[in-house]
């Protein structure tokens, strides 16, 4: 069992928040662990693929290593929800729009666009920067 103040600098460091559910692979692979896992005051658990019970898992050390890189499932905006998505002409790096359901909205989700934060989009925008500068390798 993590105490709080513990539990507040693991989730910092993996930018994370409480509960959110994610999948792990290892570093350098695309090889996904197929379990859910979330990171609590329980410590790191995962989701049961028998009984949806979340159980306690013992992969939290090679998360804080750095061996194991967390994979988030793609952000879908709720309805009327804000979401922000990446525009690499832009010096801004993104635009932001509400989930109306038009047909803009549905092309950014169908393709995995939107993000939930301001940081998440510029990060991206950066890496596809960085990606194009070294002519898409």
């Amino acid at each position: 069992m993590l105490n709080d103040e513990v539990l507040k600098l693991i989730l910092k460091r993996l930018n994370l928040v409480e509960d959110e559910e994610f999948e792990i692979t290892f570093k350098n692979t695309i090889i996904k662990y197929k379990s859910s896992y979330r990171i609590n005051i329980n410590g790191l658990e995962l989701k049961s693929l028998h009984s949806n019970d979340w159980v306690e898992s013992i992969k939290l050390d090679e998360l804080l290593l750095g061996k194991l890189r967390i994979i988030k499932p793609p952000f879908i905006p709720k309805s009327n929800q804000r979401y922000y998505y990446p525009i690499i002409e832009s010096s801004a790096l993104y635009g932001s729009a509400i989930n109306l359901g038009w047909a803009k909205d549905m092309h950014r989700i169908k393709h995995e666009l939107c993000f939930k934060t301001r940081k998440e989009v510029i990060e991206i925008s950066k890496e596809i920067l960085r990606f194009l500068n070294k002519g898409g390798k």
